[in-house]
């Protein structure tokens, strides 16, 4: 009973420290944990809210209910991602070493955050309109830094044809680059340097297949 006691006070006392910001992403975080460990119709929100230390009204403060919650959670999980794949260019470094870096980042990622990742694997697909919406976005973000990056080595711009064309090649190539990442979270004895040189050939390798593309360099 003193224990409970104990912890019931260290947890009052995190919630007075914390900012509503920092606890927000908190429980974004333990949620990320959770639902990468477990089922989306076995997790139940008051087993967060229990685990965080927080009442049940705080918790649905923050989030409605848990569809909501695992929206956020699938959400940030994708801001932290998208950040952590910026990689600029390096001088000297062509096209492939910059694909491939950015594969190699996304796979550090993944290992650095399994339960993250696995969250936001789970979000990829769904039926569920907000999370497909979320989705989009994602993809939207990747493929304009992609798109950007390959035109940024092109001698002549594209034509509006050529870059329309070229945007469905890398929506696809994220697809695949995707499921290649899912893969090793799955296994990780995958090689990373193998997926990262495979994924990159596979964008280079489909761009200069396309009719109206220059083989960018």
């Amino acid at each position: 009973m003193a224990d409970q006691d104990a912890l019931r006070a260290r947890g009052a006392s995190s919630r007075r420290r914390l900012s509503p910001e920092d606890r927000r992403s908190e429980l974004l975080t333990l949620g990320a944990e959770v639902f990468g460990q477990r089922p989306y119709d076995e997790v139940r929100i008051d087993e967060i809210a229990e685990r965080a230390g927080v009442s049940r009204a705080l918790m649905y403060h923050y989030f409605p209910d848990k569809r909501a919650f695992f929206a956020a959670v699938v959400r940030a999980e994708g801001e932290r991602l998208f950040a952590a794949t910026n990689t600029p260019p390096q001088p000297g470094q062509g096209l492939f070493e910059q694909i491939r870096a950015g594969v190699l980042a996304y796979l550090h990622y993944d290992e650095a955050h399994p339960h993250g990742a696995w969250a936001a694997y789970m979000g990829m697909g769904r039926s569920d309109p907000v999370l497909r919406g979320i989705d989009d976005v994602d993809n939207d973000r990747q493929a304009n830094r992609i798109v950007d990056r390959i035109t940024g080595v092109l001698d002549e711009p594209l034509d509006a044809d050529a870059r329309r064309d070229l945007r469905v090649v890398v929506y696809g190539w994220l697809a695949f680059t995707f499921e290649m990442c899912r893969q090793r979270v799955v296994d990780p004895t995958i090689d990373a340097g193998t997926v990262a040189d495979t994924c990159a050939h596979a964008l280079l390798d489909a761009v200069a297949r396309m009719p109206g593309i220059p083989t960018p360099q």
